[in-house]
């Protein structure tokens, strides 16, 4: 009976492996794993239209701050969403809630 474990073992083994990559497996797996994709609302289509008329944005940093502290200069910037339209004429400028800090050594 000892001479024969391994090779029960071996072939216990190869069943349970053979068993994972059965499609049966693969259609239960499949079930588990997938989940209900939830309806859109209204109001999510409408701001896609919108956002299809403004076009999709570019980023421009303004100097809002000017200031000197311990030594340094220090500049803040703001991030603002810039739309244009096609002929690059500005549609919209929306502040962001993003700053960028630059100090300088006096």
């Amino acid at each position: 009976m000892k001479k024969f474990a391994p090779f029960i073992l071996i072939a216990v083994a190869i069943g349970i492996i053979g068993y994972f990559d059965s499609p049966k497996f693969a259609e239960k797996e499949q079930a588990v794993t997938t989940f209900p994709v939830p309806e859109e609302d209204t109001t999510s289509a409408i701001s896609a239209e919108e956002e299809e008329i403004k076009g999709i944005p570019e980023l421009e940093n303004r100097l809002v701050d000017m200031y000197q502290e311990d030594g340094y200069s220090i500049e803040v910037y703001q991030e603002y969403e810039v739309y244009k339209d096609e002929q690059g004429n500005v549609i919209e400028r929306v502040a962001t809630e993003n700053y960028n800090y630059l100090r300088y050594k006096l």
